[in-house]
């Protein structure tokens, strides 16, 4: 059986910085494949990639990706054609990213990569949450792109929830956008006790 792995990358702090991470939560949460796969939140994982791309037979990353388009776009890319995209390199992962593939070619043995990439708008404000611009279309077209890649990889699959993305950051993260999960102690909390 082939080892697959869906591997969500960026900083969630960073608003559209995490889609990635974002997109492997609502799969995690809404969706059971058939035979099982992992969804893998990397976060910020720098040179931890390189087990991931040496341990699997094939990896979807899920990524922004810095180039010169309209915010909310979205790329199906090859490890090579990601590679020489120059102007990809500005975020620190971003350059981690490409290092660990670029090293684990020269190894030899590799996982075959494909990559979607999610143009941010904006990955300066810190906050857990995407922009309007992208928590829509983009997020839905980013995870539909990741179901049609496991198809054609042999994985079936089902949706057995229809947790929305806000709900599925909140529960993983604790906020959305501002928004908490309501965790306040009252003095109720106290008189039961």
């Amino acid at each position: 059986m082939k080892k697959i792995g869906i591997v969500g990358i960026g900083n969630i702090l960073f608003k559209d910085e995490g889609i990635g991470v974002f997109v492997v939560k609502y799969l995690e949460e809404n969706y059971q494949f058939n035979p099982n796969i992992d969804l893998i939140d990397a976060g910020t994982l720098g040179f931890r990639l390189m087990e991931y791309l040496e341990d699997y037979e094939h990896l979807i990353l899920i990524d922004t990706i810095s180039i010169k388009d309209k915010p909310g776009s979205v790329f199906r890319l090859t490890d090579e054609e990601l590679v020489g995209i120059g102007s990809y390199h500005q975020t620190a992962h971003e350059v981690e990213v490409v290092q660990m593939l670029e090293l684990t070619a020269l190894k030899g043995n590799r996982a075959e990569v494909i990559i979607i990439g999610i143009i941010p708008e904006n990955i300066c404000s810190s906050e857990i949450g995407l922009t309007e611009t992208l928590e829509d279309i983009p997020f839905k077209t980013a995870v539909a792109q990741v179901l049609k890649e496991l198809e054609k990889l042999g994985i079936t699959y089902k949706k057995v929830n229809n947790k929305t993305l806000k709900e599925v950051v909140i529960k993983n993260f604790g906020s959305y956008n501002g928004e908490l999960i309501n965790k306040r102690i009252t003095n109720e909390d106290y008189r039961h006790s």
